[in-house]
Parts: C-alpha cells; structure tokens; sequence
C-alpha cells in the first residue's frame, strides 16, 4: 500500500457512473484505490477486499468486481495464481482536478466497511458536491461544507432510493462523518475525512 489515500475523482460522479453501480462494486472501489501504487495498479486478495469492503461472503466481491468491470471502472489480469486490478481513467484523479479523499485509515480501521451501502454511496456524493474553500471550515478537522437543495439529485447521483436518504444522511451524521442541520428547506452539511 503506497497512498496515504484515495483520490476519488469527481468525474466518477458527475458522468452517473457512480449511481450506476451497486452496492459491492461502491464498497470495493475505495478499497482498491488505498492498495493501488501511483500507475493505479492494485493486487489485494479477494478475503482482503471483503473485509474492508464489509462483506463476509466472498460471492458478493465477485458480482461487485465483474460491474465494476462492466461499468469500465477497472481492468483484471491473472498475473500467477492472482488477480491484478487495474483502475481505468474514469476511476483515476487527474492534477487539477476535484476529488474527494478516502483515506487509508478509514479503510484499515473498518469505518468504511461498518457503512451500509447506501451510507457509502451517500457518503461520496456528499463529498464530492461539499466546498473545500469555504472559510467556515479553514484551519478545521472538516473536510468541506455543502447543501443539498433537491434531494432527488444527490439521490440519483448516488443510486439510492428517496427513501433512502434520510436514514442514510442521519446515520452518517450519528458515525460523526457529517454533521448537518436544515435551514429553510435546504439541508447544510459539514463532512470531515477520518484520517
């Protein structure tokens, strides 16, 4: 493991792809992305992967992998008795553009794996529509600060259901990986990036 993090790039969000996956395929990516070297080249074992993924059953890492390939969000080759996983462009962060942080700690001590799915998938959005310029959150432990006004779009930025949100926001909020409140209408969120 060569990353302090993995730079999830916002491209990943904005073209749907994202929102298109399911469940396993948006609990590996950031998984492979902290065991990934610089080229985006990744070699953890599947038992590896579903552990911090949050999956006990090794089945659902495969139907996970094969959408992400599907999806072209990475490549496999067998290299021996292993697979080697290669991030694509779409899942690669490019200089100058935005991105949003997993960091490594966050995978190794299991918070990310202790998600549910739609917490995580929610969780990236999140991440990635928040402000890190803003001057509320300079010289903080938060990450960025962001609004959402339609629900409907983060919802379909993320693959989640309506339904969904708001357990999936509260809970969040409850694994302190956000802090929210409502203001007329609009909800107001501060994300932090455990590191």
């Amino acid at each position: 493991m060569n990353n302090n993090h993995y730079r999830l790039p916002l491209k990943l969000i904005s073209s749907h792809v994202w929102g298109k996956l399911n469940p396993p395929a948006k609990a590996i990516l950031p998984v492979l992305g902290v065991f990934a070297d610089r080229t985006g080249k990744a070699w953890p074992g599947i038992k590896l992967i579903a552990k911090y993924a949050g999956y006990k059953d090794i089945r659902y890492i495969r139907i996970g992998m094969d959408n992400l390939i599907g999806n072209e969000v990475i490549g496999r080759q067998k290299e021996g008795r292993h697979y080697v996983y290669f991030l694509n462009d779409i899942a690669i962060w490019e200089k100058g553009r935005s991105y949003f942080p997993i960091y490594k700690s966050m995978i190794l001590k299991g918070t990310w794996a202790r998600l549910t799915a739609c917490e995580k998938s929610l969780y990236i959005v999140l991440g990635e529509k928040a402000k890190v310029n803003n001057p509320n959150i300079i010289d903080s432990d938060l990450h960025a600060e962001g609004y959402i006004d339609k629900i409907s779009k983060y919802c379909k930025f993320a693959g989640i259901s309506r339904w969904s949100f708001e357990p999936a926001y509260s809970r969040l909020n409850n694994c302190s990986l956000i802090n929210y409140w409502e203001d007329q209408d609009i909800y107001i969120y501060e994300i932090y990036t455990p590191q």
